[in-house]
């Protein structure tokens, strides 16, 4: 039986003057190309806020195409110039978000809660059952800092023993709200996420909705926000966390636990005189799993 899956032509090409990038995106728009896309390079030594782009001499661009160009889309980039290299490639159109949902299954995330797709049928009993639907965000707690998190959270709830006084938890950079969500389950309250990606956070109150929680998600950045909480986690890169120190202190209250994940164990002395120092946190517990470490830090009374 025929094959009848849709395709699409890139054609990639080396070896283009920078000057010209913009001249061969149109003329790629001219000879029915739908879309140019470069090639980028960078470094991150110290997985700071931005990477660093290394900008070539010579770029390479990818166009996309439905079908193969004529001739004269060839002809006129050698006479711009005959240096220009080009590959051919036909490719299967694909539904990458339906592919990927093939391989996410219901996972453990800490004691006896589990994650588990909004598309399938949980293990466990709806109690401790997070439904999620990461769509294009980022955060599906798979990751070694999630996990970390999780269980921090837990070992809270079990220290402020939340149900017979409110415990109020915030969660910085809450991506897809899983964090918040468990903390909301563990009732937790109030629960807040903080998220100024758009995506992550119209994901974020989706997955909210779908477990039934009282989780506010907020689009405001850290130093915007004026509450302040007995727990603050933030799984976020140390680089990251360190900027944001002096805001994370701002939202905790005094003798509040904080929990920061995300920290390379090869940055940890590096962390702890950038961050655990300068701010006098007291550490109560060191996690580390698959070559990140995660910090229980506690705030003195002042």
């Amino acid at each position: 039986m025929r094959n009848m899956a849709k395709s699409y032509i890139r054609i990639q090409l080396s070896q283009v003057p920078e000057e010209l990038e913009d001249v061969i995106a149109n003329h790629g728009i001219q000879c029915g190309s739908s879309g140019c896309a470069e090639n980028l390079s960078f470094r991150q030594p110290d997985l700071s806020f931005d990477p660093q782009i290394i900008a070539p001499r010579k770029k390479i661009l990818d166009l996309y195409f439905t079908e193969r160009p004529g001739c004269e889309f060839f002809d006129q980039l050698l006479a711009w110039h005959s240096e220009i290299q080009w590959h051919i490639f036909e490719e299967e159109e694909k539904d990458w978000l339906a592919e990927w949902k093939k391989d996410f299954k219901p996972f453990s995330l800490a004691g006896p809660y589990w994650i588990v797709p909004s598309w399938l049928e949980t293990p466990v009993s709806e109690d401790f059952t997070l439904r999620i639907d990461p769509g294009m965000a980022f955060g599906t707690g798979t990751h070694a800092t999630s996990r970390m998190a999780a269980h921090f959270i837990l070992r809270v709830h079990r220290l402020h023993s939340p149900g017979s006084r409110s415990t109020a938890l915030l969660d910085v950079g809450t991506g897809t709200a899983v964090l918040a969500i468990l903390a909301a389950k563990l009732a937790f309250a109030p629960v807040t996420g903080l998220e100024i990606d758009p995506e992550a956070r119209r994901v974020a109150r989706e997955n909210v909705n779908l477990n039934r929680v009282d989780v506010e998600i907020s689009d405001e950045a850290i130093d915007e926000h004026q509450q302040t909480y007995q727990v603050v986690v933030a799984n976020i890169i140390d680089g990251v966390l360190t900027q944001i120190k002096d805001q994370l202190l701002r939202v905790l209250k005094p003798r509040g636990d904080l929990y920061v994940t995300g920290i390379l164990a090869d940055h940890e002395d590096r962390f702890f005189a950038n961050f655990v120092e300068p701010l006098k946190l007291r550490i109560v517990r060191r996690d580390e799993e698959d070559g990140w470490v995660g910090l229980w830090l506690r705030r003195s009374q002042t």
